[in-house]
């Protein structure tokens, strides 16, 4: 690729020539440590694979203050139901197409790929005392975040380069924990004809940038679809692929009349027909031999799906959709015996979280799932008062020739769990324009990486 800022791209080519998915890391940590060791810089791998690069100050520049730059090498892996890529081996195929660059029917993987890029080009760059630290598993546990020594925190400023539109200041963000509920079947022995029904089509997305956007939830999908069928009993579900990203597609072997089920999937084609996407359900006969829920066991499961709340729950600001606390209705796996279902709850306080997270409890037992509590984060909290912030954004305005707007992200940040190790650091977060974050459709802007670019050198520069 011939892309400016060259050296950026450079580093985003390389890093996506190696399968990165959550806790499969170890490769690309390797690549980022021999690469800081060539440079020259004193770096450190941790247990967990995270890379902290401790990178000497341009000359000139030593009594700045330190800066420490940061990102997360994994990506989330999701793919078009026709690809055939596979992750485990599978460099990502980057494609320009024009002033944006996607991948080829996967996710590109600048979520934050491009976050570590960068830090690597500023490296480069005129800067005072500078940490480049590459954390593992953000898109999961956080486990690099929490696992991270704070000693390698002690500086003055972080930029965690992994927000997603330019001109942005992100200066909080949520606090979340993933719910893992088990419902209990009850399943009995059956032979002869059977329905294999697929659905696709919704679009998808990141479940806390875009989960107050009409995107649609697969699993809801399906759960309407089976309340309409009277007599239904469920074979298999299998819906959603990532706690954080919203469920776009989905499987299902149900025993029912067939006019029933044809009955029921123009129900629910015009029940989401406003969602964005294009929501398609095909079904076909096939037969099988093994055990089905009983009757009174399906119903009772659609039942406690439908229960169980999806999308926002509160918002600061309904009118601009700024988020307070939402859920995302993400994983229903059936393993033959119980079926798990993963919901992530997100919240901007910790006071929302035992409130939110009550109703969830609420439900499971009313239901009779066992539950349990996992992979919690806490939120970034916003400080009234920071000097950092306002240089970042007198240079941008210099630069651009406009202001730049604070925001409060529903994402959920490293940065929260930084200021708990250092309260002491005054945080941002930034970056480029990106689009459609936990789909096969994500896609960068260039020239946005570019201005973003320039605009940190500057502020490197300026400290």
């Amino acid at each position: 690729m011939n892309l400016k800022p060259q050296k950026v791209f450079e580093y985003f080519e390389a890093i996506s020539q190696i399968p990165r998915e959550s806790g499969n890391e170890k490769a690309v940590s390797d690549f980022l440590k021999k690469l800081g060791e060539e440079k020259g810089y004193k770096v450190v791998q941790d247990e967990v694979n995270n890379i902290i690069m401790d990178v000497p100050a341009t000359k000139g520049c030593e009594d700045k203050k330190t800066v420490i730059l940061q990102g997360h090498m994994d990506m989330v892996c999701e793919k078009g139901k026709d690809s055939d890529h596979d992750f485990s081996k599978d460099p990502i195929e980057l494609i320009v197409d024009g002033d944006n660059l996607h991948a080829n029917d996967t996710t590109l993987g600048a979520d934050n790929g491009i976050g570590v890029a960068m830090a690597l080009a500023l490296a480069e760059e005129e800067h005072g005392p500078l940490k480049v630290i590459v954390t593992v598993s953000e898109e999961t546990t956080m486990l690099g975040a929490k696992e991270l020594d704070a000693k390698h925190l002690e500086g003055d400023y972080l930029i965690n380069i992994d927000s997603e539109e330019e001109g942005v200041l992100t200066v909080s963000s949520a606090g979340g924990k993933l719910l893992l509920a088990k419902f209990k079947t009850d399943r009995e022995d059956y032979s002869g004809e059977i329905f294999e029904v697929n659905l696709h089509g919704l679009l998808g997305g990141h479940s806390g940038m875009e989960i107050a956007n009409n995107k649609g939830n697969m699993i809801k999908v399906i759960a309407e679809m089976l309340d309409k069928i009277s007599g239904a009993r469920l074979s298999k579900i299998d819906c959603g692929t990532k706690q954080n990203a919203i469920p776009r597609e989905g499987k299902i072997f149900v025993v029912c009349e067939e006019g029933k089920l044809i009955s029921s999937i123009d129900y629910v084609k015009d029940e989401f027909k406003d969602v964005e996407g294009d929501l398609q359900i095909e079904y076909k006969k096939a037969n099988t031999e093994e055990k089905v829920m009983t009757e009174e066991n399906t119903k009772k499961f659609v039942e406690f799906l439908l229960e169980l709340p999806t999308g926002p729950n509160t918002f600061l600001n309904e009118k601009e959709k700024v988020l307070e606390s939402s859920s995302n209705l993400a994983i229903v796996k059936d393993n033959g015996e119980d079926i798990e279902v993963s919901v992530s709850l997100r919240y901007a306080s910790s006071s929302l979280e035992e409130e939110f997270g009550n109703k969830y409890i609420e439900i499971t037992d009313k239901f009779g799932a066992d539950s349990e509590w996992q992979h919690s984060y806490p939120e970034w909290e916003f400080k009234k008062e920071s000097q950092f912030r306002e240089i970042v954004k007198k240079l941008y305005n210099e630069i651009a020739g406009h202001e730049m707007k604070e925001e409060f992200t529903h994402g959920g940040l490293e940065c929260g769990v930084f200021y708990k190790k250092n309260p002491n650091l005054d945080i941002i977060s930034i970056g480029p324009d990106t689009w459609g974050a936990h789909t096969q459709k994500e896609t960068l802007s260039i020239p946005s990486t570019q201005r973003v670019y320039e605009h940190l050198v500057e502020v490197l520069k300026s400290i």
